[in-house]
């Protein structure tokens, strides 16, 4: 696994490559919700290449990660992958997110995405 999760103007942007395990994700997730939360920027975009796709996310903890953000309307979490797969991943992500009152969306690109996170979409 290989990533790379920077603070850029009012955006984290988390970038994860050659993810293969559901501990792989946890161990991501976490760092990405310890930066955010150091940052204090509300608005999370997650960019997923090259790697497995993700179904069980109880044991990924997506959702224990990123339970804090529901409290807060404006916190958005956009999710961008890089094949079929991923997308339908993250489609799934986004049905169980809602459920749960998570802010999360699956997109095809990342412009579509950071439209979404800025509110302009």
């Amino acid at each position: 696994m290989i990533y790379r999760i920077s603070a850029e103007l009012d955006i984290l942007k988390a970038e994860l490559y050659d993810r293969r395990t559901a501990e792989e994700t946890q161990q991501f997730l976490g760092l990405v919700a310890d930066s955010a939360g150091r940052h204090r920027l509300a608005k999370i975009l997650i960019v997923v290449r090259s790697s497995n796709p993700i179904f069980t996310l109880e044991r990924a903890s997506f959702f224990g990660k990123f339970r804090a953000l529901a409290a807060d309307p404006s916190h958005r979490v956009a999710l961008v992958g890089d094949s079929q797969e991923l997308a339908l991943s993250h489609q799934y992500i986004e049905v169980l997110g809602g459920q749960l009152r998570i802010n999360v969306r699956s997109f095809p690109n990342e412009p579509a995405a950071l439209r979404w996170l800025r509110g302009q979409a």
